[in-house]
């Protein structure tokens, strides 16, 4: 007996070991990401993590505890020829979570969860931003360190273990297997372990760190799904006495921003074109310009960092979920409302083009669900044409032809088109046919701008011209520097443009709004109704200035609130809100809880 409670001590000891080790590699590789976080607060991090490493410990060691109780009855067990396959299993799961969260941290800076997990299917997606030594580098190195971790393991393991006496089973079963359970809560009260445990600093990094990346990646693979009970402050009916008044169906503008009712609409989804990358005469002359020819929202944020996030924010106006991505969730994303589906009620025929591989994160389903009759990717062009690494560049798919407005287009009054696109080419490894700026991020933009530059010069000559409005809007923004993350509140701001024939005049609209009131933006300027888009806004509602002002971007597993007097700071993990720009504002707090909570609860009920 003693032997069997001396290995799994033994063991448990070489888990936690192995899990404190993790933490400080993560902090050395992420230190970029310190913010200012003093050696203290570092140091405390090992402590503040142990609760969650222990969790993640007693998870490891139910397989060995059944063996062990097995063993009991046989005369001689080899029990570390039984236990290496699971050795195996486990040391490489633990150096895969380990290396991916502290290598995606270094340039997402949040940690890994099941969420990304959507990438593991597309490998190449992985590995094209990535010089083939430093790929044979990256897998030799989690070789080894899966050698290590196995060896590790092995090394408490006795080679045999003789039978031992029923009542001694007993002894060894009951109360260890107790402790296991209590292990695994980290509780004797109704609350069990969840991220929170490792949360204690003001500065997010440090909090980070202390997290447990096995324990997070298996308890977000647990959560993923449960969308009625993430975030309860209130109740439903509170919640939702909250959240609807600001979100008006009302169809009235006070300023009419088309010249026609029914355009043909050509909807140009930049990839990652925030306000950071691109608003610069020497990276985008073309969207300054039209800043100036056209309808330019000054003042809109981007729902989410990723583009399977923004998409759905601007098609389906559906506000950001911080903690998944609604377009990986079948069961969810095709009772989503969507502009096509919406704009066929009113006679358009649609179709949507990229450049990609259409299949990845599930975008071609979402799409044909949320309506478009037409889904085209990088397999509906010539191998020839299939030149970067993601696939098309956009000087191929930024055509008239291509996206339905060829030269012999005609506008159809009873069926005018609703065509859209999402560019690829401003996304690593930045690789374009252009070579105009020496810094490779920003002459990637300036490559996409010249290819829409070339697109609305083409369609400007277009009898298409006099009926269509064109919309420019990114499905998020980036970081512009190594210095920023995607939680940084300068990576929001995107710029949204409309332009086109059948736009009445130049102005400028400096209303705060989000990507998601897009679709009740547009619908009340064509005079559709559009009660199908629940947190989609019609910022030119008269009455809309007598409301709560107010944007959100959701980034992993947090979000930063916005309003004009100040800036708030969403945790998820703790549930907790902190201020970092004005003055502490209860009324933009308590309102958020009731949004994130109605939003989840109405996504879960869909």
């Amino acid at each position: 007996m003693k032997q069997r409670l001396l290995f799994l001590l033994r063991l448990y000891i070489t888990l936690i070991l192995i899990f404190v080790t993790q933490k400080i590699v993560f902090m050395l590789i992420n230190i970029a990401h310190a913010e200012g976080a003093p050696f203290s607060q570092c140091c405390l991090s090992l402590f503040h993590g142990l609760k969650l490493d222990s969790v993640a410990a007693c998870y490891i060691l139910i397989i060995p505890l059944l063996v062990l109780i097995i063993s009991g009855f046989f005369k001689s067990f080899p029990l570390k020829k039984v236990l290496l396959p699971y050795y195996i299993i486990a040391g490489i799961l633990m150096a895969l979570i380990f290396a991916a969260d502290a290598i995606l941290y270094f340039f997402w800076g949040s940690k890994l969860d099941a969420v990304d997990l959507m990438f593991v299917s597309k490998p190449k997606e992985i590995f094209i931003n990535l010089e083939w030594w430093v790929t044979i580098l990256a897998v030799s190195a989690l070789g080894l360190l899966s050698w290590h971790y196995i060896r590790r393991l092995l090394h408490p393991t006795r080679e045999t273990l003789v039978a031992m006496h029923s009542k001694w089973l007993s002894l060894i079963f009951i109360p260890v297997a107790a402790l296991l359970f209590l292990g695994m809560r980290a509780s004797v009260t109704e609350s069990t372990a969840n991220p929170s445990y490792a949360y204690f600093s003001k500065y997010a990094f440090c909090n980070h760190a202390a997290l447990n990346p096995f324990f997070n990646m298996a308890h977000s693979l647990f959560k993923a799904q449960d969308l009625e009970h993430e975030f309860e402050f209130m109740s439903y009916e509170e919640a939702e006495n909250v959240v609807n008044p600001l979100f008006s169906t009302d169809m009235a503008v006070s300023d009419s921003l088309l010249s026609c009712q029914r355009p043909d609409i050509l909807l140009i989804i930049w990839e990652s074109g925030g306000k950071s990358m691109t608003m610069y005469d020497s990276v985008a002359p073309n969207l300054m310009r039209y800043c100036k020819e056209g309808v330019y929202f000054s003042n809109c944020y981007a729902n989410n960092f990723r583009t399977d996030r923004g998409i759905v924010s601007i098609i389906s106006g559906w506000m950001g979920l911080p903690t998944t991505s609604l377009i990986k969730m079948s069961d969810r994303c095709c009772k989503l409302p969507g502009l096509p589906h919406e704009l066929a009620k009113q006679g358009y025929d649609s179709k949507f083009s990229y450049g990609g591989d259409i299949d990845f994160a599930n975008m071609r389903g979402y799409l044909h669900e949320t309506g478009f009759a037409s889904v085209g990717g990088s397999s509906q062009y010539p191998k020839s044409q299939n030149e970067s690494s993601w696939g098309v560049p956009d000087a191929y798919t930024l055509r008239p032809s291509a996206l339905g407005f060829g030269s012999d287009f005609q506008h159809n009054s009873d069926n005018p088109l609703f065509s859209a696109i999402l560019t690829l080419s401003s996304h690593e490894p930045w690789d374009v046919p252009y070579h105009h700026l020496s810094d490779i991020r920003l002459n990637s933009f300036a490559y996409t701008d010249s290819c829409i530059g070339a697109l609305v010069d083409s369609l400007r000559a277009s009898p298409a011209w006099d009926s269509l409005l064109v919309i420019i809007v990114p499905d998020h923004g980036i970081p512009s520097s190594t210095a920023q993350t995607t939680t940084d509140p300068a990576v929001p701001p995107i710029p949204m443009v409309w332009i086109g024939g059948a736009v009445r005049k130049p102005t400028t609209i400096p209303t705060m709004m989000m990507q998601s009131d897009l679709a009740a933006t547009l619908f009340a300027q064509l005079g559709f109704p559009f009660k199908a888009f629940p947190f989609s806004r019609n910022i030119l509602d008269p009455s809309f200035a007598s409301r709560y002002q107010f944007a959100v971007h959701a980034y992993k597993n947090g979000c930063n609130v916005f309003d004009p007097n100040g800036l708030s700071r969403f945790d998820c993990a703790d549930k907790s809100m902190s201020t970092l720009k004005g003055e502490p504002n209860p009324q933009r707090d308590s309102i958020f809880k009731a949004m994130i909570q109605y939003i989840y609860q109405k996504t879960a009920r869909l």
